[in-house]
């Protein structure tokens, strides 16, 4: 339909330069003929059809205007000396010819800069490095319409490049592994900051696998260093199917891109460091508060695992399952604002304790609400004691006002306490701790969740209601 369409705008531009040029043919007539001034008008529709129509419609525009600049007289009925047609039919040729393609190197310059952009934005999209390396190999793959690309990134403690992502590959082909320098001329020059153009990678020596290449179909190859600054970290290599001559626009776009992509990766990289860091920090922070409770130590490890089984077999996004992770894992933080006595939940507590047990999870938030990245498990480990029926707190939210995270938690949570021994009461076994959670399902748990858990744990005969079957995905406000 496309097709059709920029062949109907094509026909209708070409009617329109044509009557341009009759109507210019017109107004030089009765100017006084080729020594008029409107002579010079022909070079409109020459332009105009070089821009709209590329090299061929510039050139079918500049012969037509030479042959109706003929047929004009030169004053009155006077004919046109052969030297001026000549002449000036080169020059319609000329300008013609030069217009389109100068038209045709703005637009290629034009795409080029669109291209970047887009590669940009996409790339800095996301901070997470395996995002970030799979939407730059296949970015590569369709700005040149190569076969494949893949990023192999340096581990220079054991002096290898080490498969990171790829676009267009196999596994077969991908299980070869790491490659080491020594062994690879070609990656021994891209790392040292060298583009390298290989022609036929199948006879090259300087490829190292050169039969899996057959086998996979790659013939040409260029290779580009990733670097920041002086200091390249990997290599970025864009696969032909069939021998191809790389340009001298391909190499530029590329490692225009490469280095944009390099770029993206140190900041990515960076901004995982931080991430990993202030993980770290939290949960010691996690683990201290656990550690003043011997009957609750490992309390948050098991809840995150439970979580992510249970986001698992909701097929949940990675982000998600990111968002479970975190909010697993310091959804009692909040704790640490806690007595030794409340913690342990000996005896009664006072009235004092009991509010700040209620608390915890909005000092949770406290603690967490300044950390940007935090912000999506901030639900979470607020609701995670809402309850299904409303008698939760902090804000007494029931059925689905309560975040689908929260939900999740509170199942993993309330199933890893159940089988927990604490001061006055045992630990369910794995058979009683399943019917206490098909009784709580529809009053403090989410009904379309509880059967779900307990499949993805590996029990039979998943708990079903009338109202919620088993079979039907839980929805949620929001995650």
């Amino acid at each position: 339909m496309k097709r059709i369409w920029r062949h109907r705008a094509a026909v209708s531009t070409g009617i329109a330069i044509g009557l341009l040029l009759a109507l210019v043919t017109l107004l030089a007539y009765l100017d006084g003929g080729s020594a008029g001034s409107f002579i010079h008008f022909y070079y409109i529709p020459i332009v105009l059809a070089s821009y709209l129509l590329g090299d061929l419609g510039g050139i079918v525009a500049a012969f037509a205007a030479a042959l109706l600049a003929a047929l004009l007289p030169l004053q009155g009925s006077t004919p046109q000396p052969f030297k001026d047609i000549l002449i000036r039919g080169v020059l319609f040729y000329f300008i013609g010819l030069m217009t389109a393609r100068l038209f045709a190197k703005l637009e290629e310059r034009r795409e080029d800069a669109a291209s970047l952009l887009e590669v940009s934005r996409s790339v800095n999209a996301s901070l997470r490095v395996t995002e970030v390396l799979r939407t730059i190999t296949e970015t590569a793959v369709k700005i040149t319409a190569a076969k494949a690309s893949s990023i192999r990134l340096l581990n220079r403690t054991r002096d290898e490049l080490t498969p990171a992502a790829s676009y267009g590959l196999s596994l077969d082909y991908l299980a070869k592994g790491p490659v080491r320098l020594a062994q690879s001329p070609l990656d021994q020059e891209a790392v040292a900051g060298r583009t390298v153009v290989i022609l036929d990678i199948t006879r090259d020596p300087r490829f190292h696998y050169r039969e899996e290449a057959r086998a996979e179909g790659l013939v040409s190859l260029l290779t580009l260093p990733l670097r920041r600054g002086e200091d390249a970290f990997g290599v970025l290599r864009v696969y032909s199917g069939s021998r191809h001559q790389w340009s001298g626009r391909e190499r530029r776009l590329l490692q225009a891109f490469a280095d944009q992509a390099a770029i993206a990766i140190h900041n990515a990289r960076l901004h995982e460091d931080l991430r990993r860091s202030y993980w770290e920090t939290v949960n010691a922070l996690a683990r201290a508060i656990e550690a003043k409770d011997p009957h609750t130590l490992g309390h948050s490890e098991r809840v995150t695992d439970y979580t992510l089984q249970l986001g698992r077999a909701l097929n949940l996004s990675p982000d998600k399952m990111e968002i479970l992770r975190f909010a697993a894992t310091l959804h009692d933080v909040g704790k640490i604002g806690l007595s030794d006595r409340s913690l342990a939940r000996m005896g009664h507590l006072s009235m004092n304790d009991e509010v700040l047990v209620r608390m915890h999870p909005l000092i949770g938030i406290s603690i967490l609400q300044p950390v940007e990245f935090l912000a999506p498990v901030l639900d979470a480990v607020r609701y995670h004691h809402e309850r299904w029926d409303g008698n939760g707190y902090p804000e007494g939210l029931a059925a689905e006002d309560i975040p689908l995270s929260a939900r999740i938690l509170g199942v993993a949570n309330l199933y890893d306490t159940l089988r927990t021994a604490s001061p006055g009461r045992p630990g369910l076994s794995e058979q009683e701790a399943p019917q206490a959670l098909r009784r709580a399902a529809g009053k403090e748990l989410d009904p379309s969740l509880v059967p779900v858990f307990l499949r993805a744990l590996g029990y039979d005969s998943p708990f079903r209601t009338p109202a919620q079957p088993a079979s039907a995905p839980p929805r949620a406000r929001d995650t």
